[in-house]
């Protein structure tokens, strides 16, 4: 979901190209030698950070830019600790614009064409057309609804991301309190097998000793 709504909000800006994992996206680089990557730290296959590490030894990829995307920081700080130098990091959920933004700043922005003296003259007329577009319209409207719909989604990605960190981590928990539970019954087990093994050897040593006196 989040991979289309970028892609959505990138259209008709740059060209995009999807990846829906880790290995997915390294093929992806390798053939097309993009001018920026926006990596997800949590995918399938690879996470950001192998993906990223993977990118940086294909010769070609090492001075791309990378923004590095994470509604889990610290899952990033376990890899990499910051200051990161190697990538940017825009934490979700972000808005629409901070995104382009980030964007912008990696890639040479187009030279500003020079307004032709026949337009410079009409000055009034050029005012009174950016007055009308500072006033709000419905595609203003369109855009605060994508932003909202783009954090949103991107919340509840985050909220899902961190239930499932949290259930992970309690069924790692209930998992190492199994194992010591299991380890401890091993060695009560290896316990009671010595006394039976001992007892026996005393068993047999007075049946030993009955048949010696029966012999008698």
């Amino acid at each position: 979901m989040i991979r289309k709504m970028v892609k959505s909000i990138l259209a008709g800006k740059y060209d995009v190209l999807e990846a829906s994992d880790g290995k997915s996206g390294l093929d992806a680089a390798r053939r097309a030698f993009p001018d920026l990557i926006l990596l997800d730290f949590v995918m399938p296959k690879y996470n950001g950070y192998q993906t990223l590490q993977a990118i940086r030894r294909v010769e070609g990829l090492q001075k791309v830019p990378v923004i590095m995307i994470s509604g889990l920081k610290e899952q990033v700080t376990e890899h990499v600790p910051e200051p990161f130098t190697e990538f940017d990091f825009l934490e979700k959920p972000f808005e629409a614009d901070v995104l382009v933004s980030r964007i912008q700043n990696f890639l040479i922005p187009e030279p500003v064409q020079s307004v032709p003296e026949s337009v410079s003259r009409s000055t009034p007329a050029v005012v009174r057309e950016v007055q009308r577009s500072e006033e709000p319209s419905l595609q203003m409207i369109v855009n605060r609804l994508t932003s909202t719909e783009t954090l949103l989604v991107q919340g509840i990605e985050n909220l899902i991301q961190r239930e499932v960190v949290a259930r992970f981590n309690e069924l790692n928990t209930r998992i190492d309190r199994q194992d010591k539970d299991i380890e401890t019954l091993n060695q009560r087990m290896e316990k009671i097998s010595e006394q039976i093994d001992h007892q026996n050897k005393g068993l047999m040593l007075i049946l030993r000793e009955l048949k010696s006196l029966q012999g008698k």
